[in-house]
């Protein structure tokens, strides 16, 4: 089949906002221009002080030509921020009084004085405009996708799942965000006493994974890579009903306690292994299969379901999945191929 050049080029239109207006439209409520809260987070210009963001104002007043802002067009018309965060954020909250200017070169006078101070130059300010390619709304959400992680390459690198965040909002991406912080979901893979904390929505994208997998556990939907894989199944269940996500959070919390309860503190661990780590290849695996159990059946069984689980990892054939293409499909349909049988052995006694 043909793809259309439409499919692979972008529908977009330019406009140039003041900084007055970009200001109006961030602070309007509902936002019609979106700084996500959590890139918000990620805010990085106020790191050592204010010295970068004082000298992005300073530029501005110098008029130093600004790089483009990218924004996404929602079916309501609002605009979501895709490129530009940094620049929008220190704008905003200059214009809020939220820092004085410090470390200027040029405008030294300025030095140590907040936007309310500024006289005349408040204008100057509030005029500049920056210029903002619109992407429509028109634009197939995988193009979208694509820039917007093209364009989030630099220095504040946002991960799938963040552009997932950003993209689909909705009632799917608020129980991912709700069952991430489960402690043992949010503390995966990481030693006891590790202080490092996981900080890219990768908690939420463990969650999606189970979905993901347990409602299409023969991958049918999965037609390049994991990612596509995930984006996909994310923007078609983005807006769930009470009903379903009281389905989906009951489904989540009974497979964990269920693998829990039969693998204890080695659970979603290589058993076959003499170090005990945690790992998505086991959690992938054990989640939409142990999980989905009856949980009585779960515990009645679980010395030959741990008993199976390492027969499997012993297996020639399963230490092959894990190398080379770990998460293309052939590998996964291997791996949960090989398991069912065992586990079906396990529970039926063959």
């Amino acid at each position: 089949m043909t793809e259309n050049i439409e499919d692979k080029t972008l529908n977009l239109y330019p406009i140039d906002y003041p900084f007055e207006t970009l200001v109006n439209r961030i602070q309007s409520t509902p936002p019609k221009l979106k700084l996500d809260p959590d890139f918000q987070r990620k805010y990085k210009w106020d790191k050592d002080g204010w010295v970068r963001s004082s000298r992005f104002i300073e530029s501005c007043l110098m008029r130093i030509p600004l790089p483009s802002c990218y924004f996404a067009e929602d079916e309501d018309g609002r605009h979501m921020v895709i490129d530009g965060v940094q620049r929008l954020t220190t704008i905003a909250r200059f214009f809020n009084d939220e820092f004085a200017l410090e470390g200027m070169t040029t405008f030294k006078e300025l030095e140590g004085k907040k936007f309310s101070e500024l006289g005349a130059l408040q204008t100057e300010l509030e005029t500049t405009t920056i210029r903002c390619i619109i992407l429509r709304k028109e634009n197939p959400k995988s193009l979208v996708r694509e820039i917007f992680s093209r364009l989030n390459q630099g220095a504040v690198e946002l991960s799938d799942q963040e552009i997932r965040h950003a993209l689909y909002p909705g009632t799917l991406d608020e129980l991912l965000v709700e069952l991430g912080e489960t402690p043992f979901i949010a503390r995966f893979g990481l030693a006891e006493n590790s202080d490092v904390n996981r900080n890219s929505l990768e908690s939420e994208e463990q969650v999606l994974r189970f979905f993901a997998f347990s409602e299409d556990p023969e991958l049918t939907g999965f037609n390049t890579n994991l990612k596509d894989f995930l984006d996909d199944y994310m923007e078609q269940n983005s807006e769930l009903d009470d009903d379903a996500l009281g389905e989906y959070r009951e489904s989540f919390n009974k497979a964990l306690k269920n693998c829990i309860e039969v693998f204890g503190d080695n659970v979603f661990t290589n058993p076959a292994a003499e170090r005990k780590r945690k790992g998505l290849v086991h959690y992938d695996l054990l989640m939409p299969t142990v999980g989905r159990l009856d949980f009585e059946i779960a515990k009645e069984n679980k010395e030959n379901i741990r008993g199976a689980y390492l027969t499997l990892c012993q297996s020639d054939d399963f230490k092959r999945t894990l190398s080379g293409g770990l998460q293309n499909r052939s590998s996964i349909l291997r791996r949960k191929q090989s398991w069912s049988e065992l586990l079906e052995t396990a529970i039926n006694g063959g």
